[in-house]
C-alpha cells in the first residue's frame, strides 16, 4: 500500500536533516525507534548520521555519536569541517563522540551496552548512533546473544525516549535475520553501469507509517546527503485542476489558425522533429507569447547555453533576454552528461512552483531520457512528470529529437509512451522538393479541439515563424521527407 492509500499515524517523528528523505519517510524517523542503516563502506552512512546529529544539535537536542573500530573521531571531524552542516559550536554539548571499542573488547555485548546506557544518561541523548555495528555482531557469542543486544537496547530507547541508529556494512547477507526485530531499515548504496556511477536509497522496513516505495536517488555533496524521491511514488493520484475554458496559443497568426480555438490551459503538448526542423524556435515562440500576456514562464534546455539561445531566437524577432533579465523567464540549463532523472525532474517542478509558472518549454526531453539508465523506466516517469506539471496548472511543451533527418520510417522514440500521455501532437520535418530543403509541419492529434490536418510548409525569417499555404500541387510522401510529384516519379 502506498503512502498516499495508507492513513498516517501520528507517531513524534524525528526530522533528519537530509533535504527528501523526511518525505520518503512520511514525515521523519519515529521517535524512539530503533534503525538500521546498512550499506558498503563509502555509501554515505557516517556522514548521514552525522548530518542528522547536526541538524538535531542546532534544534536543542542532545546526539550521542558511539563508534566501534571506525575512523578516529579526529579524522571523522576533520572530513566533515568542509560540509555545510557541520558546526564545531555543538561539541561536546549538541554532539557528543564516544568510543566504545575497548569496552566490546573487554565485556563484550553486555558492557557495551551498559556503556550505551550511562552515557546516554550522562549526556541526557535524545539521538543515539552507534557506527560499527557489524563489530557488535561479530563479538557476539551466539545469534541469540545479539538478538538480545538488540532488544534489550530497543527497550532502552522506549524507556529513556532516545531515538537509534546503528550502521553498518553490507557484508553477508543483505538483510540478517536478526535485523527483522528494529524499527526500520534503510539501505544506501552506489549503482555502477560502465563508466557511470549514482547514489541510490531503498526503504527495506519501516514501522510506524506508509513510505515512498522503492529506490531513490541521493546525492553527497558540500552540503551533505540530498535525497530525491522517485517522482512515480509521489505524485498525485488525483484528477488535476480544471482549468475551464482557458486557452493559450503559440502567438504565430498563421499556425494559430490551424487550431483557432487553441491549446487546452494545463495540457501538454509534444513537439517531435530531427535536429534543425525548427522545435527551439516553435518553443520559444509559445513562451514568447506568454510573456506578453503578463504570464510567467520557464525554459528548461540542454543542448544551446542561454546566450546562444536568445541570440538565436532573437535573429527571428523573438526577444526572451528582456523576460530573463527581469525575471519574468526562467531559463534552467545543463549540459546532458550524467544527469538524473528525479534530479531533473526535482529541479523542474519546484521552480515551477517558486515562479508560479504558467508555461513551460523543455528543449530536449531526448536529453532527460538519456539520463536514465533504465531505458523502461522511461514512459512511466514520463507520465509521471506531466502529471506533477499539470497539478500546477502549467502548459507544457517537450521539444523530442526523432532520429532519422530523412526516409520512409518516421521514429517516434520512447515507443507509445508521450504521444499517449501528451494531449497534442506536433510533427516536425525536413523534406527535399523541387531541388530544395523545406521545413514542413503537421498536427498529428489535438485532443478536444478541432485542427487543420493538411500538411504545411513553415519557414523561419528575421521577422518570425509564418506557417505557408497548403501546397498547391499534388505532392506524395511529404512525411518521409523525399516528396514526389504522383504519376511522374520525379522529386
Amino acid at each position: 500500500m502506498s503512502s498516499s492509500e495508507q492513513p498516517s499515524r501520528q507517531d513524534a517523528r524525528v526530522s533528519t536533516g537530509v533535504p527528501g528523505l523526511d518525505s520518503v519517510l512520511g514525515g521523519g524517523l519515529v521517535a524512539s525507534g530503533v534503525y538500521i542503516v546498512v550499506g558498503e563502506p563509502g555509501a554515505g552512512k557516517t556522514l548521514f548520521a552525522n548530518q542528522l546529529c547536526y541538524h538535531q544539535g542546532r534544534a536543542g537536542a542532545r546526539c550521542l555519536y558511539v563508534t566501534l573500530l571506525a575512523e578516529s573521531h579526529a579524522r571523522m571531524l576533520a572530513n566533515m569541517r568542509d560540509m555545510a552542516f557541520f558546526d564545531s559550536a555543538l561539541l561536546p554539548e549538541g554532539v557528543y563522540y564516544v568510543s566504545g571499542f575497548r569496552m566490546l573488547e573487554e565485556q563484550g555485548l553486555p558492557g557495551l551496552l551498559e556503556l550505551l546506557r550511562r552515557e546516554v544518561r550522562n549526556h541526557n541523548a535524545s539521538i543515539l548512533v552507534l557506527d560499527g555495528l557489524v563489530q557488535a555482531q561479530e563479538a557476539a557469542g551466539s545469534s541469540r546473544d545479539f538478538k538480545k543486544f538488540i532488544h534489550e537496547l530497543q527497550v532502552a530507547a522506549g524507556l529513556a525516549r532516545f531515538t537509534a541508529l546503528m550502521l553498518t556494512s553490507a557484508n553477508g547477507p543483505a538483510v540478517h535475520p536478526e535485523y527483522t526485530m528494529v524499527d526500520g531499515i534503510l539501505e544506501l548504496r552506489e549503482r555502477t553501469l560502465g563508466v557511470r556511477s549514482w547514489r541510490e536509497l531503498q526503504v527495506r522496513k519501516f514501522r510506524g507509517s506508509a513510505t515512498l516505495q522503492g529506490v531513490h536517488t541521493f546525492r553527497i555533496s558540500s552540503e551533505g546527503l540530498e535525497v530525491f524521491p522517485r517522482l512515480e511514488s509521489r505524485v498525485s493520484r488525483q484528477p488535476p485542476p480544471d482549468p475551464g475554458a482557458l486557452r493559450v496559443h503559440f502567438g504565430v497568426p498563421s499556425l494559430d489558425a490551424l487550431f483557432p480555438e487553441g491549446l487546452a490551459a494545463g495540457s501538454t503538448s509534444l513537439l517531435l522533429g530531427p535536429p534543425g526542423a525548427g522545435k527551439t524556435m516553435l518553443g520559444c515562440s509559445f513562451l514568447y507569447e506568454g510573456l506578453k500576456q503578463g504570464e510567467s514562464c520557464l525554459l528548461m534546455g540542454f543542448y544551446e547555453p542561454p546566450n546562444r539561445l536568445l541570440g538565436k531566437v532573437a535573429s527571428a524577432g523573438i526577444d526572451l533576454s528582456s523576460a530573463s533579465h527581469n525575471g519574468q523567464l526562467g531559463i534552467l540549463w545543463q549540459p546532458p552528461a550524467e544527469c538524473v532523472l528525479d534530479i531533473l525532474a526535482e529541479q523542474l517542478v519546484s521552480e515551477v512552483r517558486r515562479r508560479k509558472v504558467k508555461r513551460v518549454f523543455v528543449d530536449g526531453l531526448s536529453a532527460i531520457q538519456q539520463s536514465s539508465p533504465d531505458p523502461m523506466r522511461m514512459n512511466s516517469f514520463f507520465a509521471a512528470l506531466t502529471q506533477a506539471l499539470r497539478e500546477t496548472g502549467t502548459t507544457t511543451l517537450f521539444g523530442m529529437e526523432t532520429p532519422r533527418l530523412f526516409g520512409p520510417v518516421l521514429d517516434v522514440p520512447m515507443e507509445v509512451g508521450p504521444s499517449a500521455v501528451a494531449e497534442n501532437l506536433f510533427f516536425l520535418r525536413h523534406v527535399e522538393l523541387e531541388g530544395r530543403l523545406r521545413r514542413l509541419l503537421s498536427i498529428f492529434k489535438m485532443r478536444d479541439t478541432h485542427y487543420d490536418p493538411t500538411l504545411r510548409e513553415f519557414v523561419i525569417t528575421s521577422q518570425g515563424i509564418e506557417v505557408l499555404p497548403p501546397f498547391n500541387i499534388a505532392v506524395d510522401t511529404l512525411l518521409t521527407g523525399l516528396a514526389r510529384h504522383p504519376g511522374t516519379g520525379h522529386y
